[in-house]
């Protein structure tokens, strides 16, 4: 089992650990009242202040229109005529000054605060969403999800794949680049690929190869398959809530490939850093393990089931703040607790 040393270094890093988790739930609650509502100029000194009292970045909240309307999918994709037995189109129009998430998970500082970018734009924006049952928005072009593919539209080179189709934002952003040869996409879902392959591919202006196998991920997710690109780029979950459980899926295959990464990869990681955290202080304080592990919500058991095994395993001596968050911020560890 792990075990730390008890000093006043770590004594310090440990509490300001904890009370970062606390601060930030403080933080998001604070600002709730101001997301996805008009701000109005009296409402948006409030929220500067917030923003201050947390040393949240705020001196840019509003963001130039160009760079959605300016960004080649938008530009260039159309989705008014897609209707189909599932999916169809739908305009919405977000009002000027409206308060948005811009992007997703920003860490601040070496403990746990992290905050997502919001904003607004000045004029009134057109967007196009498409929709699915009763009234679900399935797949928009909205700056957060633009924002969020930066990482993996900028290291894109060579043969690129990809697993998660969508509406094509990724792949077609990477077959614009002149570093990237080819594009291959794992989609799960037929009634996708032949949306796609009716309504938004005709209007890709590259005749670079795309191939869209239609097939499982996890399926393809081993070494064999992805060794034959030069990058690959994991993104078939909707958001940090369902996308901790296929992460963990995929963690659990054990691949070892470098030239992977995985879409809003940190705001996942966070979720694991929230029940490891705590498990660490536990054992600092020299409490009882049992007892936590008894005292996690059912939901998230098999996190704290993993990080239990996982940290039993190791022998070592925790002896300073910087060993501590080498632990707590690195991605080779945390995934392989998730691989327990």
């Amino acid at each position: 089992m792990i075990k730390f040393e008890r000093n006043k270094e770590l004594d310090s890093a440990m509490k300001n650990l904890m009370y970062s988790m606390v601060e930030v739930n403080e933080y998001l609650t604070a600002i709730l009242n101001y997301t996805e509502k008009v701000l109005t100029p009296q409402k948006e000194k409030e929220l500067i202040e917030i923003l201050k009292k947390y040393n949240v970045p705020h001196d840019c909240l509003k963001y130039d229109l160009e760079i959605l309307i300016g960004n080649p999918y938008f530009r260039d994709i159309k989705l008014e005529n897609v209707d189909s037995q599932t999916v169809w189109y739908e305009k919405a129009t977000i009002k000027k000054r409206t308060l948005m998430s811009m992007n997703f998970h920003q860490p601040m500082e070496k403990y746990l605060f992290h905050h997502h970018p919001i904003g607004y734009f000045e004029a009134d924006v057109d967007l196009p969403v498409l929709k699915e049952g009763s009234d679900k928005v399935w797949m928009s072009p909205a700056i957060s999800e633009i924002a969020s593919m930066g990482e993996g539209i900028e290291k894109g080179h060579g043969k690129c794949m990809t697993m998660g189709l969508g509406i094509g934002v990724l792949p077609y952003l990477w077959l614009l680049k002149e570093e990237v040869e080819s594009v291959t996409v794992v989609e799960f879902n037929k009634d996708v690929i032949d949306l796609f392959e009716k309504y938004i591919r005709p209007q890709f202006k590259t005749d670079k190869k795309l191939e869209i196998i239609h097939g499982n991920a996890f399926d393809y997710y081993n070494e064999e398959f992805l060794n034959r690109f030069d990058y690959v780029y994991v993104d078939f979950w909707e958001s940090s809530g369902d996308g901790l459980k296929f992460y963990t899926r995929l963690m659990e295959k054990k691949v070892d490939v470098r030239h992977i990464d995985y879409w809003i990869e940190d705001s996942i990681l966070y979720d694991v850093k929230y029940i490891v955290v705590p498990y660490l202080y536990n054992i600092y304080q020299e409490k009882s393990v049992t007892d936590f592990i008894s005292s996690i919500d059912e939901e998230s058991k098999e996190l704290v089931m993993k990080t239990n095994r996982y940290f039993k395993k190791r022998n070592d001596i925790i002896a300073t703040e910087d060993e501590l968050l080498d632990i707590i911020h690195g991605k080779a560890v945390l995934r392989e607790i998730l691989a327990q």
